[in-house]
C-alpha cells in the first residue's frame, strides 16, 4: 500500500522518519551509531606494582582495575550505564620510564554483560596543576559499540614520586578517569 502523493504526511509520520534516519543505528546491537557521544566521567583507576617501582629497571608484574563513573549519550544502547575493566602483565619498569609512550588492549565489561574491546595508545602524560595526565586513544575493535573512537584521560592524583628513592618503591598509583566514545 502506498500513500497517496497528494496527501501530507502527519508531523508525527515525519517526526518518526526523521528519528529513524538520524538514531536508528543505534539501536542496533554491537554497532556504532551514525551519530555517536557517550561520556563516561567520574571513574576510578587503581594500578598495582610488585615489586614496587624504583630508579632501577626490574621486571615488574602490574595489575589494576577501572571502573568508570555513569555513562550517559546519544548512541548509548538501552540499559547500558557503566563497565569496569581489568588487566595485568609484566614489564621491565623503572620510575624514569614508567609514563611514557605504550599500546595495548583492553576488554570493558558493560553493566548489562556485553563487552568491548579496543586497541589503545597512551600518550606520554603532560603536567597539569602537578598531576601526571594521560591521554590513551583508540577504536573499539570488537563488542559493543564496535568501530568508536575511544578517549580515556586518567588523572595520577596525589602521586607521590619520592617513593621511587625509597626501598619499597612505588606500589600503587590511581586516579580519576574519564572515557568519551564517539563515531568515526
Amino acid at each position: 500500500m502506498s500513500i497517496p502523493s497528494n496527501r501530507p504526511l502527519s508531523r508525527r509520520a515525519v517526526l518518526t522518519c526523521l528519528s529513524m534516519a538520524v538514531w536508528g543505528g543505534s539501536m542496533m546491537p554491537g554497532s556504532a551509531s551514525a551519530l555517536g557521544l557517550i561520556t563516561c566521567p567520574l571513574g576510578t583507576s587503581q594500578v598495582s606494582y610488585s615489586p614496587g617501582i624504583t630508579n632501577t629497571p626490574t621486571p615488574t608484574n602490574v595489575s589494576g582495575a577501572e571502573l568508570s563513573g555513569l555513562c550517559t549519550g546519544v548512541g548509548l544502547p538501552v540499559g547500558v550505564s557503566s563497565f569496569t575493566t581489568s588487566f595485568a602483565g609484566t614489564a621491565t619498569l623503572s620510575c624514569s620510564g614508567l609514563f611514557t609512550m605504550g599500546e595495548g588492549e583492553q576488554t570493558f565489561v558493560w553493566n548489562n554483560g556485553a563487552t568491548s574491546t579496543w586497541h589503545y595508545t597512551a600518550m606520554t602524560p603532560v603536567i597539569v596543576n602537578g598531576q601526571r595526565v594521560i591521554t590513551s586513544t583508540g577504536v573499539i575493535t570488537s563488542g559493543l559499540l564496535v568501530g568508536m573512537q575511544v578517549t580515556q584521560v586518567l588523572t595520577l592524583a596525589n602521586l607521590d614520586l619520592m617513593q621511587c628513592a625509597s626501598p619499597g618503591g612505588l606500589t600503587t598509583t590511581s586516579g580519576p578517569s574519564t572515557y568519551t566514545f564517539t563515531s568515526l
